[in-house]
């Protein structure tokens, strides 16, 4: 018998089966979850819903505490044909897809949900569910940016920036930037010039590891600050604050979510004494004395194992693989060893966006500005980039060939998206002096 027909036959009650006869199986082996699957079946074919659904729950869990958790998983989403709008069900179903690391398939069915499969009695109880759910979603920020759009949609600002500041730290693992980009122009928009929700938004960028992006934002409310007379003390914090940015000292101000605490993480010691950014040769040559030359050679015999060994058994048939063990070498500094990766994810065509931006980062903070802009031209050029991503990656190419001294250049992107997104990110108040 062929897979197709154990699976037909296991959800498809016999013809000499009765309800009798079901029932007395279940009676006589109560921890049986294939007699219980066939009763519940068989109620389910018979009209009798309510009770057909209690018999399949029933057996779902049998299936769970057994550890045949695929089955369960194919029982809740056949009771969820009959009763998709059980919020219980579908947070049970969602909690076994990933711990099974389906994520996919759990991020999937959420959407489904968030886009009119199940309508809720209130907001109040849509937010609670999306809550609910992330706790089952460890990494991904999807429950969380699902709960601050409802937020968002009640003009209840404060309250969508504490929810994604949850996400923010899971962003760049999960890839889903643009997605965080998206709430974040939203949430922008709606401040206006409001410098508080200004304040919030440049540190939910920098919490998301994304400084160039918290910069100008925060840079905003310094001015703001200046033409309202703000207190000499806070005039000193923002500076201090901005100062750091420019730097590169972001990871010293790592959980702040205000000018104020940022300034009192700095003021704390620092695991070594802050000091003048030396001139790059400088800089190389005392890292090269601190290293020691044993434990350098260890560490480049482990990832040379590393990437033989995902070359011997991974190749390229597994690209999210390769994508996420990008991120890691990234994070890890192993820059050269992330291009690898994000370049050899990139061929995998819904990954191409995702591991394109990253590339393109990657090479930018190698300093290699040509090849970061190049990535992102490729993106450009391919024909089903959609308007929102292609607004991105077009700001992202402004502000590199800016960094590249081409400024002629960046001028005219930017006033290329002022003209049909004049309020996306901070394109108004980059581009006021061009349009002066």
């Amino acid at each position: 018998m062929g897979l197709r027909d154990s699976f037909k036959k296991l959800f498809t009650p016999s013809s000499k089966d009765d309800r009798g006869s079901l029932s007395r199986k279940v009676q006589e082996s109560p921890q049986d979850p294939q007699a219980r699957q066939k009763l519940g079946l068989f109620l389910l074919r018979q009209g009798e819903i309510v009770e057909g659904i209690d018999q399949l729950a029933r057996t779902a869990v049998l299936y769970e505490k057994s550890g045949f958790t695929g089955k369960a998983i194919a029982v809740l989403r056949h009771i969820l044909k009959h009763d998709f709008s059980n919020l219980d069900l579908q947070k049970w179903l969602i909690r076994l897809q990933a711990q099974q690391g389906h994520l996919r398939d759990a991020q999937d069915q959420l959407q489904e949900i968030a886009s009119g499969g199940v309508r809720f009695a209130n907001d109040d109880q849509k937010i609670e569910f999306y809550r609910q759910v992330a706790g089952s979603m460890p990494g991904s920020p999807l429950p969380t940016f699902l709960a601050a759009d409802v937020l968002l949609g009640q003009r209840k600002f404060h309250e969508a920036v504490n929810e994604l500041e949850k996400a923010a730290v899971h962003v760049v693992p999960a890839g889903m930037v643009p997605e965080f980009a998206t709430r974040m122009n939203t949430l922008l928009s709606r401040a206006g010039d409001n410098p508080g929700m200004l304040e919030s938004c440049g540190f939910l960028w920098l919490a998301a590891a994304r400084s160039h992006e918290a910069l100008p934002i925060l840079k905003r409310v310094a001015v703001s600050g200046r033409s309202t007379d703000d207190s000499q003390e806070r005039a000193d914090q923002v500076e201090t604050v901005l100062r750091a940015l420019e730097e590169g000292r972001e990871s010293h101000l790592a959980g702040a979510m205000s000018f104020t605490d940022a300034a009192k993480r700095l003021a704390e010691p620092q695991p070594a004494p802050p000091s003048p950014v030396p001139a790059p040769s400088v800089k190389e040559e005392s890292g090269a004395a601190d290293v020691d030359p044993e434990e350098e050679r260890m560490v480049k015999d482990a990832v040379s194992r590393l990437q033989a060994k995902v070359q011997e058994e991974i190749g390229e048939s597994d690209p999210e693989a390769r994508y996420n063990l990008g991120i890691a070498y990234k994070e890890m500094g192993l820059l050269a060893e992330a291009v690898e990766e994000f370049a050899t994810a990139r061929r995998h065509p819904p990954l191409f966006l995702g591991a394109s931006c990253l590339l393109s980062e990657t090479l930018a903070s190698m300093g290699d500005l040509e090849s970061a802009v190049a990535a992102l031209d490729d993106v450009l050029s391919t024909d089903d980039l959609d308007e929102s991503a292609a607004l991105d990656v077009r700001y992202q190419k402004a502000l590199l060939v800016a960094r590249a001294g081409r400024e002629e250049e960046a001028r005219e992107i930017l006033l290329s998206i002022y003209e049909t997104a004049p309020d996306y990110r901070d394109v108004r108040q980059r581009t006021e002096s061009f349009r002066q």
